[in-house]
């Protein structure tokens, strides 16, 4: 109940007390900062970045904690607040709009990577999808040489963000929803629960795959994720999507330890000559400068996301000394790591017509009476907008290939790929020939990828998301000012495993629509990619040639040892600095098999701990 009336008044846009609005006053930032200093600068309000504020802030009411965020609120935005509309945020003023180096192995793609420019991170503009990992994924950061990072310090971490809502019974009766409640936690501040609408191309994507002998897996939140689920939502039963900001900060705001600050672009991190954070300097809406200084004794908390954290470390002067010296940047730490590491989840889309009679969310931007009726719905917490995802379908290589494609894939893993280290292929080589998931097959319903689009028509596409990609890219500056992108280079598909896989995987994905239950609801033909591209050399070359983000990027700051090109320890300080932490996805060596948003909550939870108790247990 205590969750439902905040979001109510997130719905009726009231505001955070403990929230500065640069946009709005800039005297009252300027005013602030020359007087006050802080115990903890939280750079970046994002996912993680206000899940540790947070904490940090409740653990002591002598504590001080600022939060700099670049951009605004979603307080009353209906493109965050609304389900439905997640990933409409792309090219708004809301989405930082990078875009990936051209990719030598896809094509030479210069490739779409949208990020949250906005409180709340990425968790105020993705598919609000909830998934987990398998065990051995998470025990995997622990190998890699990090005690303490495993499946049972995340796991509980994960739940302590967790508060389980039940959908009514009568949603249960009629869509199936289930959910192991005892692997999901119930006291978090973050609202998981399943839409109040589920469309029947979601349900038959359930269907197809039980039909193909695939698992349905009941309790896909405890460990073992393979299989095809009912996954967890990021929003609560009103419905509204829920966010760290909404989760986080809403709750608390009126509490003095904690002090955000919107429209503030944190350009550098102020380090003394023993590589000590004195503060951070901040630019303004306006354009103008100032400086947020530390008290003694205080932290930098970077959580900046994985694009901008190696960013600002290398505008700092952390970094690899070969590529800030030409810049004329003054070295304080000398780490090669930070910005290697570098993967993303690589995916293709499959596109198919549905029967007349039949409709999309396609059907909405044609047909404004539709629109209307479910907009009118939506007021009373029913109907299509209250749905973003549902169903997931995690599969291992057993699944999607034949016993002679196998042996392949043994061969072909008989190479390590030039990019990824040693260990780090030898973990991942050991996961796919053992059975952790490696594919996921996703619906998205409407018009999503293709050539042809035809008027008044309804269509679906489906994602095939290879999870553990071989290939491993970097992200570094070629400027010296925060307004200049970093060079993002994924270095997606160098990898030949990336490459074959992927293409096997996507295959598969139009066995799925072969099915009984799809053919169903489906027209035959598929529209994209079509009859034409039937062969293995023809997969291969529409892999290349169609790849997209998954927009699930991690490694640019890894959590390593220090001669392994890790950036932070495992307390996720910066290696050769006093004071100075990273608290976001940039820290996971390793990618997971799983939409990346628990583990970036998992992430500010568990650093929380580990600054508030000096130990990794809860």
């Amino acid at each position: 109940m205590f969750t439902k009336l905040v979001l109510s008044a997130v719905l009726l846009g009231l505001t955070h007390a403990a929230l500065v609005d640069l946009n709005a006053t800039q005297s009252d930032g300027v005013k602030m900062l020359k007087k006050q200093t802080f115990e903890y600068i939280v750079v970046g309000g994002g996912t993680a970045g206000l899940t540790v504020a947070r904490r940090l802030a409740e653990s002591s009411s002598k504590t001080s904690v600022l939060v700099l965020e670049a951009g605004g609120s979603g307080v009353g935005k209906d493109i965050v607040t609304i389900p439905k509309n997640s990933f409409a945020f792309v090219g708004t003023e809301i989405d930082w709009g990078f875009t990936i180096a051209p990719q030598e192995h896809a094509a030479d793609a210069e490739i779409n990577l949208s990020s949250g420019k906005i409180l709340g991170g990425d968790s105020s503009i993705n598919g609000l999808v909830w998934t987990r990992a398998s065990k051995a994924e998470y025990d995997a950061f622990e190998t890699l040489g990090s005690p303490g990072w495993n499946w049972d310090t995340l796991y509980a971490h994960m739940q302590k963000a967790e508060q389980l809502e039940y959908p009514s019974a009568s949603l249960i009766d009629e869509y199936g929803y289930v959910v192991d409640a005892s692997s999901v936690g119930t006291s978090g501040p973050v609202s998981l629960s399943f839409p109040a609408y589920l469309p029947l191309q979601h349900r038959t994507l359930i269907e197809a795959s039980v039909e193909l002998g695939h698992t349905f897996n009941t309790d896909a939140y405890g460990g073992e994720n393979a299989g095809v689920y009912y996954s967890l939502s990021s929003q609560n039963t009103v419905p509204v999507r829920e966010t760290s900001e909404f989760a986080y900060l809403t709750p608390w705001e009126t509490h003095k330890q904690l002090t955000v600050f919107t429209y503030a672009t944190v350009s550098k991190i102020n380090l003394d000559k023993s590589a000590k954070a004195t503060g951070v300097q901040v630019i303004f809406p306006d354009g103008s400068k100032h400086t947020a200084s530390l008290k003694s004794g205080g932290e930098v908390i970077l959580s900046a996301g994985v694009v901008r954290t190696p960013q600002l470390l290398e505008l700092s002067g952390i970094g690899d000394s070969s590529i800030l010296t030409p810049l004329g940047i003054d070295v304080k730490v000398d780490l090669p790591g930070v910005g290697a590491n570098y993967e993303d989840h690589t995916l293709t889309l499959l596109t198919y017509q549905l029967k007349d009679g039949l409709l999309s969310f396609d059907a909405l931007s044609y047909n404004e009476t539709l629109l209307e009726e479910q907009t009118e719905l939506y007021s009373l917490g029913q109907g299509w907008l209250t749905f973003a995802q549902a169903v997931v379908n995690f599969e291992p290589i057993d699944v999607v290939l034949t016993a002679d494609e196998i042996e392949e894939a043994k061969q072909i893993l008989s190479t390590k790929p030039e990019s990824i280290p040693q260990d780090q292929f030898d973990i991942i080589k050991g996961q796919i020939l053992n059975g952790t998931t490696q594919v996921e097959y996703l619906l998205f319903n409407s018009f999503s990828a293709g050539t042809t689009k035809e008027a008044n028509t309804s269509y679906i596409s489906m994602a095939i998301t290879h999870t553990h990609p071989l290939s491993r890219g970097s992200i570094h500056i070629n400027s010296t000012s925060i307004d200049d992108y970093p060079i993002i280079n994924p270095n997606m598909l160098e990898a030949e495993w990336d490459n074959w896989f992927l293409a096997k995987a996507t295959a598969y994905g139009r066995k799925i629509f072969e099915t009984q239950a799809f053919q169903e609801i489906v027209v035959s033909e598929e529209v994209f990619p079509g009859s034409t591209v039937s062969t293995d050399d023809e997969w291969l070359t529409y892999v290349q040639e169609n790849l997209n983000s998954g927009y699930h990027s991690v490694g640019s700051a890894s959590l390593l040892p220090k001669e392994s090109n890790g950036v932070v320890d495992t307390n996720l300080k910066v290696y050769g600095t006093k004071n100075l932490r990273v608290v976001d996805l940039s820290v996971l060596p390793l990618l997971i098999s799983a939409h990346t948003q628990p583990a970036a909550y998992a992430v500010g939870e568990l650093a929380a701990t580990l600054i508030t108790t000096g130990s990794t247990n809860c």
